[in-house]
């Protein structure tokens, strides 16, 4: 039956309880519904197995004082997820587990489909419950794929992760995408579940839920009143000493505990009446995820580059400050080792294709002005650094004129929207003249239809502001404003029927864009591409002219999101995996295919 708060909070007062009650969606269940919360059901014969585990000489502490894999030496626990009225507890700790374990070993961020475990292993397609050790050694055999192949709710029908009747459903190159873990163990008593915790990760636990339980909202739980309705497993994170206690992630979403966790005290985890073992999981196995590392050691985002020839050249801030590059030693195939170009960087740099086909490269030097390098031959030779002048607060951005005069857009130490331009193709620099707008972030620029370039900002009040040439080659408009509420710079693609097409982060953490409604004419309203993601946006062509977009998820992957034809509606989200740091940069090979490049957690670049 519901549990009335009111007369519990008056109990935890009279007996001093460390922790307090409130009106959480667990507590209001009848008892049918809160039983189908719990699942741990240990098998046959496991008793007599930890206890000879247990009859061994005892174990040295080397713990301590107090552990929370949530902040030791950064956060490795995944967000808290909800198993809804199915009795998939296990699965859901063991899954947090490995999930937990990829990020300490190996700084990989996964999302693993606990459905997968519990729905399509030998534990069958139901409700019921298992144990730790069957479910890991499931994880161990046949994998875990990632939960964008298998999501939890479509499992149940209606996505109701309350109808019961799951089933097992066909996941795309299941095989492929699962992750394997090389051993598990079990860790039978206090001294050594500490000492694992303390220096190697988090653990899977279970233990004997009371009713009580079912309202904790925050300190260190301990029965009081009520019955007991069933056995559950969750994941131990840590523990504290000074409060005996450990500290554990459930799996009842976040309007349960303190946001999905709690703490419960030491005498207080034990099922049926005593400490049934933890169960620890290592060596974790990600399948390979198609990315190769171009080693290296970067500080900023990559950009790319096309050579004359076709070969792909990735330049990017190195850790002594300098401009690095890498490229293809022949169109579409192998990598050069990485070179030094020198300079002094305080930008991200920017690259583009002269009129004559050298690559030039424009920075922002440590006196904050723009400075740039350049081919002294199409495939070939660097110039040295030369400088542009200029007091600039922001990445450039650098745009060709149809006559093929190079362009350089920035923001001022005043704030507003400054460029400099080529007297004549490849040749000379006019002084910096300001285009009057304000701006926040880096500018972006692109062609129109008809060659006139087109400038694309945030704008103080953060919405998307372009400024325009009049005719190709000459003059500028006024500013205008094409609306939104923008938490990222933009970036342009262009259809391919000629009109523009800008992206960029809202306010609501997804990808939003909006297009011009006829070549160099007119534009749409914005609209949503959805997801939640952490980056900038980078946008390529494909060889068929459909445009695809790459961004960072929350997972630290990346992910992305193209047309199902030129000029048409997209895609769903798809993950590439990795785990990255900043931003993407994509560049298209000499036979069209798109390459992606990203500065993973090693710092290094990888490429897919």
């Amino acid at each position: 039956m519901p549990l009335e708060i009111t007369e519990l909070t008056a109990t935890l007062d009279e007996n001093e309880a460390r922790w307090r009650a409130k009106e959480t969606p667990q507590a209001a269940l009848s008892d049918e519904h809160k039983r189908r919360l719990l699942g741990a059901e240990p098998p046959p014969g496991l008793v007599a197995s930890f206890a000879a585990l247990r009859a061994g000489p005892p174990t040295p502490p080397a713990f301590a004082p107090a552990v929370d894999w949530r902040n030791k030496n950064g956060d490795h626990v995944t967000p808290v997820k909800d198993q809804g009225g199915c009795g998939s507890c296990v699965s859901f700790s063991s899954a947090a587990l490995v999930e937990s374990m990829a990020h300490i070993e190996k700084g990989l961020w996964l999302d693993l489909s606990e459905a997968d475990s519990h729905f399509c292993s030998n534990h069958g397609a139901d409700c019921d419950g298992w144990w730790p050790d069957q479910c890991l050694d499931q994880i161990k055999s046949r994998g875990i794929c990632d939960d964008a192949c298998f999501p939890y709710a479509t499992a149940f029908p209606n996505n109701d992760i309350w109808a019961g009747s799951p089933q097992c459903k066909p996941c795309a190159n299941r095989d492929q995408r699962a992750v394997k873990i090389g051993s598990f163990g079990a860790y039978p008593d206090p001294v050594s579940i500490k000492n694992y915790l303390s220096n190697t990760g988090p653990l899977a636990g279970c233990f004997t839920v009371f009713d009580d339980f079912f309202a904790y909202s925050g300190g260190v739980y301990h029965h009081v009143t009520g019955p007991a309705k069933g056995g559950h497993c969750v994941l131990v994170i840590g523990y504290s000493e000074a409060e005996q206690c450990w500290i554990c992630k459930n799996s009842w979403g976040i309007g349960w505990g303190v946001g999905g966790f709690f703490k419960i005290a030491y005498d207080d985890f034990k099922f049926n009446g005593e400490l049934y073992p933890f169960y620890g999981a290592t060596n974790v196995k990600v399948p390979a995820s198609g990315w190769s590392s171009l080693g290296g050691q970067l500080t900023s985002k990559s950009v790319v580059g096309t050579n004359k020839d076709g070969r792909l050249d990735v330049f990017a801030r190195g850790a002594d400050g300098g401009l690095w590059h890498i490229w293809q030693t022949a169109p579409n195939n192998g990598w050069s080792g990485w070179a030094s170009l020198g300079g002094e960087l305080t930008s991200d740099p920017c690259v583009i294709t002269t009129a004559d086909g050298r690559l030039e490269v424009f920075v922002r030097g440590t006196d904050n002005a723009i400075w740039h390098k350049w081919q002294t031959a199409p495939n070939n030779g660097w110039s040295g650094w030369s400088s542009l002048g200029g007091v600039l607060t922001s990445n450039p951005a650098v745009g060709r004129n149809k006559d093929g005069r190079l362009e350089v857009f920035a923001r001022g130490s005043d704030g507003i929207l400054w460029h400099i331009s080529q007297t004549a193709p490849n040749n000379g620099w006019s002084g910096w003249a300001s285009l009057g707008s304000g701006l926040s972030g880096t500018p972006c620029v692109a062609s129109n239809a008809d060659g006139r370039l087109e400038v694309l900002f945030i704008g103080p009040d953060s919405s998307l502001r372009h400024i325009w040439q009049t005719s190709p080659n000459n003059g500028f408009s006024g500013w205008a404003s094409l609306g939104g509420v923008l938490t990222t710079s933009p970036v342009v693609g262009q259809n391919t029927d000629g009109r523009l097409e800008v992206f960029a982060r809202g306010t609501d953490s997804a990808l939003w864009h909006i297009w011009q409604t006829a070549p160099n004419n007119g534009w749409s309203s914005w609209s949503s591409l959805g997801n939640t993601i952490t980056s900038e946006p980078a946008v390529g062509r494909n060889a068929d002219d459909r445009l695809e977009v790459f961004v960072r998820g929350t997972d630290a992957a990346v992910w992305h999101i193209w047309q199902t034809g030129p000029n048409n509606a997209w895609s769903g989200w798809s993950s590439l995996g990795a785990a990255i740091v900043g931003d993407s940069g994509v560049g298209a090979n000499a036979d069209k295919r798109l390459e992606v490049f990203v500065r993973s957690t090693d710092l290094a670049l990888w490429h897919r």
